[in-house]
């Protein structure tokens, strides 16, 4: 570091739910300076905050990147969408807010078969509980007094009761705690909500250390490529409002960008597939194979039953019902639209004999559908998603030229291989077999989705493919590991290079079993203490009760 001129200690690219975490860490030093630079803007639109405020603003070019994939063969030549958040927050900030920190097993899965000894679950759960404000209290697998806030359920809705107990009636079990004791079966889902409102990561994070005189936050600053000078990397250089800005880091760089922006903007810098570089008319500094590869997200697809009662949040959709429960919220923070929608779900196996779960499904009390202009409209219904936890396919990113304003080319390669396809239909038939329970007795309607016609194994494979798009959940393509495809080490520091780490999901080994938030959080907090030089946080091993129940998978008849 000595004689290398710096404006900032730490240069942070991304202020998404890596990147307000190291914000706020690397400041708590006092002598430490930090720019932290998001290519979207300030995160005020109210929607932001209002938990089902998260429909409205869901595509909102001014929040989201709004990517889209390669026409992917598997299904039917399709082109899946792929929202990022551009915001401060980042996907934080428009995501569904579920609190969900996969199996315990994914972590340890990665220690074993990555080598990567420190970020098994035993050393990961401290930081989950050090990140955590959690509602429940503190406890062997929860923090109360970290900067995220999560809550319980908040509509009190039998139907989400119902699908907890149907996980016991289907033979898949239940829990009262996802992220807890017993992290298998159906449940209600914790979410990032505190008193009712979102809380994003800028909220939980970064918000709060806004006015330390050693953060600088720049907002609409869109990072073009980081500075090299021979193995080092000593800034970026950015474009805010037309006009180009370099930045020079004493310390180090810090990609956050995600899954999809960090390997993209090591490409543009020289780092990465030297054939892809060269192709793209970009001088390779760092041949990086593993650069963009190794991609892997959750397939995910509905399903959904009429409800014979009027249970349902079908009555937000009225105009006037919208007014008064916005009232309400405004107000006092609670009602009908405190509630991310999402409340109940869980993780199971479809077959006996597997080593984890392989289907998360997501539950909302309330149909959708959408109509021409690809407005939501509500119906008085119910809905589950059913997202592949362990698919075997692998995608790839790649550089669409050498523009870095330019989208990169994201090719998921979903359905290319007889596993694949066979657990997303068993991922149906046991949908089937939940909802078909005693505790759907006094609610089921007629099934729409797939509806009565999908009667066969290719029936169910056709709609599949026809319908699936994926749970955004991006992630893998700059993964740990000591391997040659490996893009950084088990610190997160980019192999080969000096001063530059990533650290967001993008470096996961293979992706967790559930939503992405909560261990992206995870992970910026352990790597804060990496790079602060302080020893990690003992391992922890609490109790756990994995599911030996055998569930049943119903063939169509």
């Amino acid at each position: 570091m000595a004689g290398v001129p710096s404006d900032f200690d730490y240069v942070i690219v991304g202020a998404g739910s890596a990147g307000c975490v190291l914000a706020n860490r690397l400041t708590e030093d006092a002598g430490t300076r930090v720019l932290l630079l998001e290519a979207g803007g300030p995160d005020r639109d109210l929607f932001i905050h209002m938990p089902a405020g998260v429909y409205k603003i869901w595509h909102d070019p001014k929040l989201n990147w709004n990517y889209r994939s390669e026409p992917d063969a598997g299904m039917l030549g399709r082109q899946i969408p792929v929202p990022r958040g551009k915001v401060l927050g980042g996907s934080s900030s428009i995501n569904s807010m579920v609190y969900l920190r996969g199996h315990p097993s994914d972590y340890d899965r990665w220690a074993g078969e990555f080598g990567l000894p420190g970020w098994d679950y035993a050393h990961c759960l401290p930081y989950f509980k050090k990140a955590e404000r959690s509602e429940r209290g503190a406890d062997d697998w929860h923090g109360d007094d970290g900067p995220l806030g999560t809550s319980k359920p908040s509509t009190g809705n039998v139907l989400y009761d119902a699908f907890r107990e149907a996980g016991a009636e289907a033979g898949v079990g239940s829990s009262d705690d996802l992220n807890g004791y017993r992290p298998e079966g159906l449940g209600l889902y914790d979410s990032t909500k505190w008193n009712g409102r979102r809380c994003s990561a800028a909220v939980g994070y970064l918000h709060p250390v806004m006015n330390r005189p050693n953060l600088t936050v720049e907002t609409r600053a869109h990072v073009l490529r980081v500075d090299m000078d021979g193995d080092r990397a000593v800034g970026v250089t950015y474009d805010q409002g037309g006009q180009r800005k370099t930045v020079r880091a004493g310390a180090e760089v810090i990609l956050s960008g995600g899954a999809i922006n960090s390997p993209q903007l090591l490409m543009l810098s020289g780092i990465g597939p030297e054939d892809e570089l060269k192709a793209a008319g970009i001088d390779c500094k760092l041949a990086l194979p593993g650069v963009g590869r190794n991609l892997q997200d959750h397939i995910d697809l509905k399903m959904q039953w009429a409800c014979t009662r009027p249970v349902t949040l079908k009555n937000l959709g009225h105009p006037l019902v919208k007014l008064g429960v916005g009232i309400q919220w405004l107000a006092t923070r609670k009602g009908p639209v405190a509630s991310n929608i999402w409340e109940a779900g869980g993780l199971v196996r479809t077959e006996p004999g597997l080593p984890a779960p392989n289907i998360q499904y997501h539950f909302a009390a309330v149909g959708m559908d959408y109509d021409a202009n690809g407005k939501i409209r509500l119906q008085q219904g119910f809905q589950i998603h059913i997202s592949q936890l362990r698919q075997e396919a692998r995608g790839e990113l790649k550089l669409n030229g050498s523009d870095p304003h330019g989208a990169p080319k994201i090719l998921f390669n979903f359905l290319t291989t007889e596993h694949d396809r066979k657990e997303l239909v068993d991922g149906i038939l046991l949908g089937r077999h939940i909802i078909n329970t005693p505790a759907f007795r006094d609610f089921l309607g007629a099934e729409q989705l797939p509806g009565p016609t999908v009667r066969t194994r290719a029936d169910a494979l056709d709609y599949v493919r026809a319908v699936s798009e994926t749970e955004f959940h991006p992630s893998c393509t700059c993964r740990m590991g000591a391997d040659d495809m490996a893009v950084v080490d088990s610190d997160l520091k980019v192999r080969g290079v000096q001063g530059l780490r990533v650290v967001d999901a993008s470096v996961m080994p293979n992706v967790i079993s559930s939503n992405l938030n909560a261990t992206v959080i995870m992970i910026a907090e352990k790597a804060a203490d990496a790079i602060r030089g302080r020893a990690p946080l003992p391992p922890f091993r609490p109790k756990f009760f994995f599911d030996a129940e055998e569930p049943l998978v119903m063939e169509p008849t």
